[in-house]
């Protein structure tokens, strides 16, 4: 039976780990033959032979900065190369560096914007002229719940400011291109990963038992870490068939942290707080009452 993908092409960056990994192995295993790449040569070596062990094709270009235009040119004229065109994009490579708007250096500042942010533009910009040609495609922006909620990383600690205001960014322009490329057949959507168990979340989340994974856990209602998977099946779904009336989109994958507005869910401690406050109350047809008066209508 045809896979989802069958026949598509598929650009994936920042295949060398994490993710973007799962995703190329997911899209692959319905069908769609990939390009991959990556700045690390070793890990997006090991990516290639993935794929093609679990009966996938895919070539990929290593190591590549993504924030030479050139590169992001030749990934996109690669691609066409050898497969004939391209039908999907999902755009994750990302690299940043971390710091309060204090200690933070301007050249950290433009690292991260150019890392995270500038070289989504690039390849985007340069894979559209392959989707125009096909009749349409398929773009996936990887957000992330730093770019929506609170000072973004887990308990409300603030030292990812460039981070969160790229990936900010990276969301607004999901909907801008949607509108800007529905003309010719393109939707672009975003998926939004919250915490997720990479190896290199992990370096942030810590591994279970530890306080920082604890702290790390406690806004989500969903009480743990994602899984790569959790996020290479939404991005599967944002490229297939199914998906084909979405655009301008934010798929949150997160397991409920914005939901709760990073609270997670009310504990026995709160309830117990608010509980005196909470027994003022009742409601008699449709009142609210404290003491037999009606106070508000609803």
């Amino acid at each position: 039976m045809p896979g989802q993908l069958e026949g598509k092409v598929a650009v994936i960056t920042g295949t060398g780990r994490g993710i973007a990994r799962n995703v190329a192995l997911r899209y692959a295993s319905e069908g769609a033959r990939i390009i991959g790449c990556d700045i690390n040569e070793e890990t997006a070596a090991e990516t290639v032979e993935l794929v093609r062990k679990a009966g996938g094709e895919m070539e990929a270009l290593y190591p590549l900065d993504l924030t030479v235009e050139e590169n992001a040119h030749r990934l996109a004229e690669f691609a066409a190369e050898t497969y004939g065109g391209i039908d999907i994009l999902y755009n994750s490579a990302a690299q940043f560096r971390i710091g309060t708007i204090e200690d933070m250096s301007l050249e950290d500042w433009k690292f991260s914007q150019d890392n995270v942010l500038t070289l989504h533009y690039l390849v985007t910009k340069h894979v559209i002229p392959h989707m125009r040609k096909r009749g349409g495609g398929a773009i996936v922006f990887v957000g992330s719940t730093t770019g929506i909620l609170g000072a973004g990383y887990p308990g409300n600690l603030s030292f990812l400011l460039s981070y969160c205001c790229a990936k900010a960014a990276v969301l607004r322009m999901t909907v801008i291109l949607a509108n800007e490329l529905a003309e010719i057949g393109v939707r672009v959507n975003s998926v939004t990963p919250g915490a997720v168990g990479t190896e290199a979340g992990l370096t942030f989340y810590g591994e279970p038992g530890t306080e920082s994974r604890r702290v790390s856990e406690l806004g989500t209602l969903v009480p743990r870490l994602g899984e790569p998977d959790d996020i290479a099946n939404a991005a599967l779904f944002l490229v297939s068939p199914q998906a084909s009336w979405v655009t301008g989109q934010n798929l949150i994958v997160d397991g409920g942290l914005v939901a709760s507005g990073g609270m997670g869910p009310a504990t026995a401690e709160n309830k117990a707080a608010m509980a005196p406050v909470i027994k003022q109350f009742s409601v008699v047809d449709g009142n609210w009452t404290t003491s037999g008066e009606p106070k508000a209508r609803f």
